[in-house]
Parts: C-alpha cells; structure tokens; sequence
C-alpha cells in the first residue's frame, strides 16, 4: 500500500489550500475537508483529494518536512502540483515520492519556488518528460546545495526551464544524457548559481532554438566548461547568452560546429573577465548575428580565433569582440571580411589598421 503523502511539522504550523482538500490526524482513520489546520510541533496530518482550479496550493506558516507518494494527493493529469509549495518553509522533501510513470505539461511547474529553506529535493526518476514539467520547480532555493539526479533521455520543450535558476547554494550540477534537445530545455536552467564551479559535459547533438540560451548566466563561480559541445548542425539562438556573465570561467569548450545558425553564438561569453584564450571557431557558413558579442567585454582576451568565412551575413560579426582591452593583435580573416567587420564594431579601435 502507498504511502500517504503526509506533512509534518517542526515547528507549530497553520495549513490551509487554494482548493478542496481532505485531511486526516489520526493516520486516515477518519477524513475531513480542510478549512485551516494548526498542527503543533512534532505532529503529522495526511491529505488526499486535493483539488483547485487555478495555480493556487498550500498556504502553510511555520517550518514542515513532506513525504509519502504524490500519487495519494491527486490523480495525474492536473495543475494539484504546479506552485505546490511556493514561498513556504519546506525544509526536508527526500522522502516524497514521486511516482507517476509518465509525466504531463507543467506538472511540477514551480513546485518548490523561493522555498529558501529547503535543503534536500525529491528523487526526479521520469526518464521522459513534457513540455514545461519540471520549468521553475527550484527556483530561488538558496539552501539547496545538491541537485536531484536528473537521467532523462527524452526531452520536451522549456522542460527544465530555469529550473534551478537563483539557487545560490548549488556547488554541483547534475549529470545532462540527453543527445536530442528541444525548445528552450536548458534556458535559465542554472542561471545565477553563483557558487556552482563545475558544469556538466553536455554530450547533445540535436539541438534545437533557445536550448542552452543562458544556461550558466552569472554564474560566477564557474571556472570549467563541458570540455565540448559537440553538435555540428546547430539552431537558431543555440547558444545564445549560454556562459555570459561567468567571470570565474578561464576555459572555453570546444565548438566543431561549420554552419551556423541566427544568433547562434550571441553573447555567449559576454563578460568572461577570466577568459583569456578563444575556443577556435572552424565555421566556414556564417548566419545573421551569429557571432555578435560573443567575446564583448572579455577584458582578458589576449588570443582571437582564426575565422575562415569568406562571405558574411548581416551583422554576423557584430561587436564580437567589443570590449575586448588586451586584445593585441587583430583576427586572422580575409582582409574583404576584415574591412566589412571594421564597420560592426568588430574589434577595439586601436586593433583597427
């Protein structure tokens, strides 16, 4: 038998919900429908047939551990779970289960949000996701040093969505299998989790627009990339803002891409302060705003790329390497290149001659 999912108090706590809601005290032995529930320290309340029409859940005042399986609260397939706790002081939930085989749009969406007490997060098994499921279901945990295994292999659009996003504690992230990306996966997943050092490698190549769009923004403990990204067929704004604002970061992955896609590399690492060496750049087919800010503000770049392109796109090269103080000498490119680039705010002025 599973289970019941349970709340327990470690300090006095008042409970009440955005929807209907069955309670029990005395471990399901008799129900009642939930109007506000004061549980004293030390004490336990079950609850089941939780029910709202919005995005309303849990009000709870005082500090509470939750465990039991997710499956006993409601049935899958509705909006029970999204914001679920939001804003409450859950501090253990390692011990809630759960346990739906497969999972639905948004059906973790923002669960534990600015839950700033929370220290350790359920078990995530799903190995196939949904759109928006697990989106925000972190964000703003600032106790959370550890990040639940995360095995999924089939991925759904804006599914990890900023979903550790502002969790300051975080100093590892989990590992990332999926080879096969899809809309906005990875955007803001980690963005600023300033004590993160280490990023996951990244092994995907299918990738898909937005996937890794400010993935690591601010993260400014970050000293290591993934060693590659190995996608050759990239997507429209792939990469866009992906390391940008990581001042900690000293080395970049490698990029084996050849044809680029629209903003593809845009402001990727913008303001690397720490990034000294460019990752070579093999591209030989060039997009619109491609590489534009890639490097902006990279004050301790001292070696550019060599860049092959023969023809460009439409601001291609756009402020690529803006900002960039010690930058000494001038990339290597065609000098027909070279002159159209002058006129984009290609590189320093004083590199320009």
């Amino acid at each position: 038998m599973k289970q019941q999912f349970t709340i327990q108090a470690i300090t006095d706590c008042t409970i009440e919900y955005g929807g209907d809601i069955e309670y029990s005290i005395n471990n399901g032995k008799s129900w009642r429908v939930l109007g506000k529930l004061s549980l004293p320290e030390g004490h336990e309340a079950q609850f089941r047939n939780a029910r709202t029409k919005s995005n309303e859940s849990f009000v709870i005042e005082g500090y509470f551990n939750v465990y039991g399986h997710i499956s006993t609260l409601a049935p899958n397939e509705t909006n029970t779970f999204v914001w679920m706790f939001y804003h409450t002081n859950v501090v253990d939930a390692s011990k809630l289960i759960l346990d739906y085989d497969e999972l639905w749009p948004m059906a973790y969406y923002g669960m534990f949000s600015c839950c700033t007490n929370l220290t350790t997060a359920p078990e995530l098994p799903a190995t196939t996701l949904a759109q928006s499921c697990y989106a925000y279901m972190f964000r703003d945990c600032t106790s959370l040093t550890t990040a639940p295994a995360l095995p999924a292999t089939t991925l759904a659009h804006y599914c990890y969505s900023a979903m550790f996003n502002g969790c300051t504690s975080l100093t590892t992230a989990p590992e990332l299998p999926a080879t096969t990306l899809a809309k906005y996966c990875y955007q803001n997943m980690f963005r600023g989790c300033t004590n993160l050092t280490t990023a996951p490698e990244l092994p995907a190549n299918i990738l898909d627009k937005y996937c890794y769009d400010s993935m690591f923004h601010k993260c400014t403990s970050l000293t290591s990339a993934p060693s590659i990204l190995p996608a050759t067929t990239l997507a429209n704004y792939c990469y866009q803002y992906m390391f940008s604002g990581c001042t900690s970061l000293t080395t970049a992955p490698e990029l084996p891409a050849t044809t680029l896609a629209l903003s593809c590399y845009a402001y990727m690492f913008y303001c690397c302060r720490s990034l000294t060496i460019a990752p070579k750049l093999p591209a030989t087919e060039l997009a619109q705003y491609c590489y534009s800010g890639m490097f902006g503000k990279c004050e301790n770049l001292t070696a550019a790329p060599i860049l092959l392109a023969v023809k460009t796109k439409d601001k291609s090269y756009f402020h690529m390497f803006e900002g960039c103080k010690s930058l000494k000498k001038r990339p290597v490119m065609p000098k027909k290149v070279y002159l159209e680039a002058i006129n984009m705010s290609f590189i320093p002025n004083e590199l320009v001659k």
